[in-house]
């Protein structure tokens, strides 16, 4: 954010990406401006109303498969939104480690082929 170029700027980068990918808003929406922005929005919307922060698209196709997989698929979209919040912390000491993010997000891909069987 003070345009340092650091390992921590690139895990920023990676955690406002995740946010956006699966939120499905950009961080030059209209509704942050000034000092509200995707993340902040995330981290106060996404541990009451889960829904409304995943992107509608996902949520849809995540509704078509068998409610047991469905639940576990939302436990994955919990693990990723968790993960690019860590990433996009505000102080770069609150981010978390690249090699933490490999590890979480390995662990995600290995439980959704596990679900997908």
């Amino acid at each position: 954010m003070a345009g340092k170029v650091s390992a921590k700027a690139d895990v920023y980068s990676d955690g406002n990406l995740l946010l956006e990918i699966f939120t499905g808003r950009k961080p030059t929406d209209e509704q942050f401006d000034g000092d509200f922005s995707l993340r902040q929005w995330v981290a106060e919307t996404f541990p009451v109303a889960f829904p409304d922060v995943i992107d509608s698209h996902i949520l849809n196709q995540s509704n078509t498969i068998p409610t047991e997989r469905s639940a576990a698929m939302n436990e994955l979209l919990v693990m990723i939104i968790e993960i690019g919040l860590s990433c996009s912390s505000v102080s770069p000491n609150e981010r978390m480690d690249m090699k933490e993010v490999v590890v979480g997000l390995r662990r995600i891909r290995q439980k959704t082929r596990m679900i997908e069987g």
